[in-house]
């Protein structure tokens, strides 16, 4: 009994769906990693606001007390020990307010730093979570191709398949 004739094309259907599935698993691999990376910097980012949010109370309250202590004026008392004057006062809290707005500026240029590598970090997820979906359309285009023996659906696949190449060869290139 002879075996029937097999189209040539058929053993570049199966090597391309091969090739799809492998870089369908480096993509969706590499995607995972930059997702993961992402939650890392959010709650990192989150963190920092926090802290900001901190030392922004904290300035707030040594305003207050700043505020406070200029409105009434205390005098010095005849306590037993010396205390500073109220002028003196005023300018420890200005100062510690100075160098409270200088770490809360701090804070907000590394949270903000935080924010932007977030950004670009997602960006590339979500590149290579659309490189996974076009390396598998490619895979199901080109496997329904070589079921229905149509050429022109293996070609479909092949295209899909490099446009996704080309956002997986992107990350590695960027």
């Amino acid at each position: 009994m002879a075996e029937p004739q097999q189209e040539p094309w058929l053993k570049l259907v199966v090597l391309t769906i091969i090739i799809l599935a492998a870089a369908a698993g480096i993509s969706a691999l590499k995607s995972s990693g930059y997702a993961t990376r992402v939650q890392i910097f959010a709650a990192r980012e989150a963190q920092h606001w926090q802290d900001y949010q901190a030392e922004s109370i904290k300035k707030d309250n040594l305003s207050l007390q700043r505020d406070i202590l200029a409105t009434l004026r205390l005098s010095e008392g005849k306590a037993a020990t010396p205390q500073k004057s109220p002028a003196a006062r005023i300018k420890a809290y200005e100062d510690e307010m100075g160098r409270l707005n200088r770490e809360r500026d701090q804070i907000k240029k590394v949270a903000q730093s935080l924010a932007a590598q977030e950004e670009a970090l997602a960006q590339k997820a979500g590149e290579l979570g659309l490189a996974v979906i076009l390396f598998q359309l490619g895979i199901m285009s080109s496997a329904a191709g070589a079921l229905t023996r149509k050429k022109i659906l293996w070609l479909m696949g092949l295209v899909l398949g490099l446009w996704g190449l080309v956002y997986l060869v992107k990350d590695f290139l960027l």
